[in-house]
């Protein structure tokens, strides 16, 4: 055979091999093509069970045990202490529930000064419709009330349990039954030795903060991330009984994927944030239980690794917007590119939610030194000498900055500091410049309208 003939036969075959992988990328990410628009399938997955983890991510997130006029935080390193003391009390059950009214200013800190109780706090409003059975193994069925608190008698009255609204002073008290206090004791107990002795103070916006009256000392962690392509998402909520083809294409750093006209999923290349926008999904309700049970819907859509360590943080009542966040030992972590964090706004318009593709998912071992932080006058007086009111300042969290990685780093590095919130936006509360400095940096940077740490 001649010499070209061998040429000819060994082009024909790298021009088949390179089809080959040219197809296999435009399978795996049709967007890294350039701009011309590509056709993705995708096979749906099947449905699963979005009920199992109601009841961990509609869970509080701080415990303070009230004894010896003292209140602790409770708080024990490399452990979950909502957790532990979850599974002791989920089968326990209630047998009424009372409305008991507004308290006056003063019976409301009476109450939150009673000793011999545990305390379990949310973030933010919560339904007892939702509780209700969540929580519990039975529950009580009642008119529906929020509430953002339950204080848990341990001494005097073993058997009632109180709802309470911080903002509003109301309460709503419950009789228990079946239940025993020897167990959730004991944890109390051995969680006091590594917890953190507080204060509460209330704030001008009526939101109930820990006021840590001395420094404190708070181990960093180091986690395993979890990164997922965009087809990961693509195939979990766009829309399909079987198979869907979904176009996809560049536009400047984002990527944008369709099928129809009412599904979008847009990547951003540059911070690896998800936008899903769904005009089907239209939801005329605004009470707290309904768009909390469509917003938890939402969330256990994305399939999250770490969805255990994912917590109910924030109810927007204006936007509707319902934003969650992973926490680590019980605290929450904030970063200014949706790392850890989740927002779903179910409307009138249809659904839209906002997520990262990078996810905690396993801490591993680490012998890094804890963080020294100070009292939490000390982060106040920092912002008022910044040039802030402290009627500015709508919330103060413990909590760990997740430290942005590099480009190809599997490990995550959260660091414990303070956030304080002011105007709805999150930041440590040493970056907290002065209000002419920080509206200045706003203006020069991109930042999502409806939230930024």
């Amino acid at each position: 055979m001649k010499l070209s003939g061998w040429f000819l036969r060994i082009g024909l075959i790298l021009m088949i091999a390179l089809s080959l992988v040219l197809s296999w990328v435009i399978w795996q990410n049709p967007s890294r093509l350039g701009h011309q628009q590509a056709a993705v399938t995708v096979i749906k997955k099947s449905d699963k069970d979005t009920t199992k983890n109601i009841g961990t991510v509609l869970a509080p997130t701080k415990a303070y045990y009230q004894h010896a006029n003292t209140k602790q935080l409770l708080f024990t390193p490399d452990d979950d202490v909502i957790t532990n003391l979850r599974d002791t009390v989920k089968n326990w059950q209630i047998r009424s529930v009372t409305a008991g009214g507004k308290l006056t200013t003063s019976e409301y800190n009476a109450l939150l000064a009673n000793n011999e109780t545990l305390q379990l706090v949310y973030p933010d409003m919560v339904a007892y419709k939702l509780f209700n059975g969540n929580w519990f193994k039975d529950g009580a069925k009642a008119a529906n009330f929020n509430f953002d608190r339950i204080v848990i008698s341990l001494g005097t009255h073993p058997d009632t349990m109180v709802f309470v609204n911080d903002r509003t002073r109301a309460i709503h008290t419950a009789t228990l039954k079946k239940h025993s206090l020897q167990k959730l004791q004991s944890q109390i107990d051995a969680a006091t030795t590594t917890s953190f002795s507080v204060q509460e103070l209330r704030l001008s916006n009526g939101r109930q903060v820990s006021d840590f009256t001395d420094a404190i000392q708070v181990q960093p962690y180091v986690y395993l991330l979890d990164q997922q392509s965009a087809n990961h998402y693509v195939s979990l909520l766009m829309p399909a009984t079987q198979t869907s083809t979904v176009d996809a294409r560049e536009l400047g750093s984002d990527t944008v994927y369709t099928a129809g006209t009412d599904y979008r999923l847009t990547l951003n290349q540059d911070t690896q944030v998800m936008q899903f926008d769904d005009a089907s999904s239209t939801n005329n309700a605004t009470n707290l239980a309904t768009n909390l049970q469509k917003s938890y819907t939402a969330l256990s859509d994305l399939d999250l690794l770490g969805m255990n360590s994912m917590r109910y943080y924030r109810y927007n009542k204006t936007t509707r917007m319902v934003t969650f966040r992973s926490v680590a030992q019980g605290l929450p972590i904030f970063n200014s590119d949706y790392y850890g964090r989740v927002t779903v706004a179910d409307t009138d318009s249809g659904r839209q939610m906002f997520f990262s593709t990078n996810n905690l998912t396993v801490p591993i071992p680490t012998s890094q030194a804890k963080t020294t932080l100070p009292a939490t006058q000390a982060v106040i007086d920092h912002i008022t000498s910044v040039g802030y009111s402290e009627s500015a300042i709508e919330d103060i969290a413990l909590g760990y900055h997740w430290v942005k990685q590099n480009e190809n780093s599997q490990v995550v590095t959260l660091k414990p500091t303070y956030f304080v919130e002011i105007g709805g936006h999150y930041r440590r509360y040493n970056k907290w410049l002065g209000p002419s400095a920080d509206k200045q940096a706003s203006a020069t940077t991109v930042v999502a309208t409806h939230e930024q740490q």
